[in-house]
């Protein structure tokens, strides 16, 4: 509509001209004006003409044609992942609450994994926690995983459950570095899937009403297996893009800096820095990654209430909640006496209720980080309270940043 609006505009000029004045020289302009609208129209018919619509992208025109799994469950998606060989298309998708641009984003719902032969969609939503293999393929530097924005999707989900991303390729960085005909087309290292889909496969690559679509409830068949909504074709399309990348640069012999399109965050937050690891990750510049992808800082972190609702206040570093707490209240230590000691979640669970009404998982582990924040002194293990964390989706989101804190602080054996 905004290419309309200079035709309208001058069509408008035109009446008005001739409604000033009905002499031979203004019937004259105004007839020219016309006449110059006219030949506008008519090229833009012709250019319209000139560029055919190309068809629409899907994993379904490729042979073989891979196979699609749609997993919600955590030893399915450990098992199939194995599975996998080489490189490996990625892409996530995630819901947002309230209106565009003002809302906030809820943890990732949905992680698309694939190679050539099948495309893993791994529903996290549905499942308690990461599944072990496949944090371990994310996190693994051996395994090139590529995408669009790729270091904001890694970000995202280490802000969401702790997973730390690693050799992460950045299609439009790798393509300007490997293609000099991409370069020379765009001219800059962040370039949309749906361009670079165009630029090599001459596909349109056509999310539709994707980003509108509840991800965190059960995929309807459209979502798996319709075009415009089909959640496979991302990770696909970005496999096809690096192989297609990676040939142009072998074919032409071009010399390949590898640290300069992929990103590892493990790295990330070992670099020794005076600001909370997160917060570096958020300052670092993340073109075309709205703001509202990674969690804001402390003062907004989500309350660590327990979600049967009789929890209190919200987790914090370590050092402003120890100043604030004199001792751990009695079921908190008891929650932490429990974990120190060995038992498994599900027992912690029922010996702070009873075995066949057990407290909720989460509110247990909030209670043994409640009870690390009111006692500086309780000795921990940092590496078996991460475990514990990450036994629950949303845990790690309400005590990564009071662990951190701990961290940067020393505690924890």
């Amino acid at each position: 509509m905004q290419e309309d609006s200079p035709l309208r505009d001058v069509a408008s000029d035109a009446r008005i001209g001739y409604s000033k004045s009905m002499n031979n020289s203004s019937v004259q302009n105004s007839e020219s004006t016309a006449s110059r609208v006219s030949s506008k129209l008519s090229n833009r018919a012709q250019n319209n003409k000139s560029e055919p619509m190309m068809p629409l992208y899907t994993y379904k025109d490729f042979f073989p044609q891979p196979k699609v799994m749609y997993i919600r469950s955590e030893t399915v998606a450990d098992e199939l992942v194995q599975a996998l060989n080489g490189a490996v298309g990625f892409d996530m998708e995630w819901c947002c609450s309230g209106k565009r641009g003002r809302g906030s984003t809820r943890p990732t719902a949905l992680v698309q994994i694939c190679d050539s032969t099948m495309i893993l969609l791994i529903q996290l939503s549905a499942m308690k926690k990461v599944p072990e293999k496949v944090k371990e393929l994310i996190e693994s530097p051996a395994i090139p995983k590529m995408g669009v924005n790729i270091r904001g999707d890694g970000v995202k989900l280490y802000r969401d459950y702790g997973v730390v991303a690693a050799n992460l390729v950045e299609l439009g960085t790798f393509a300007c570095q490997a293609d000099q005909r991409f370069l020379d087309a765009f001219k800059r290292p962040m370039v949309s899937l749906a361009k670079c889909v165009a630029f090599y496969q001459h596909r349109t690559l056509d999310k539709g009403p994707v980003r509108t679509s509840n991800w965190e409830a059960e995929l309807s068949r459209q979502q798996i297996e319709w075009p415009r909504l089909d959640a496979a074709n991302d990770a696909h399309c970005a496999l096809i893009m690096y192989k297609k990348i990676l040939s142009i640069a072998r074919a032409s012999k071009r010399p390949l800096t590898p640290s300069e399109y992929t990103t590892n965050l493990v790295k990330e937050l070992a670099r020794p820095q005076s600001t909370p690891p997160t917060r570096a990750l958020r300052r670092l510049a993340l073109d075309a990654t709205p703001a509202s992808l990674i969690a804001p800082p402390v003062e907004r972190a989500s309350s660590s209430r327990s979600t049967d609702g009789r929890g209190s206040s919200a987790s914090v570093p370590g050092s402003r909640a120890a100043a604030s707490r004199a001792t751990p209240r009695p079921q908190h230590l008891k929650a932490y006496n429990l974990w120190r000691a060995g038992n498994p979640l599900h027992s912690i669970c029922a010996g702070l209720r009873t075995a066949k009404n057990p407290l909720k998982e989460s509110t247990a582990i909030s209670y043994v980080v409640r009870a690390l924040e009111a006692d500086a002194a309780l000795p921990f293990s940092m590496r078996t309270l991460k475990e514990l964390v990450h036994m629950e989706a949303g845990s790690w989101t309400r005590h990564h940043q009071a662990i951190q804190g701990w961290e940067r602080e020393g505690r924890g054996i």
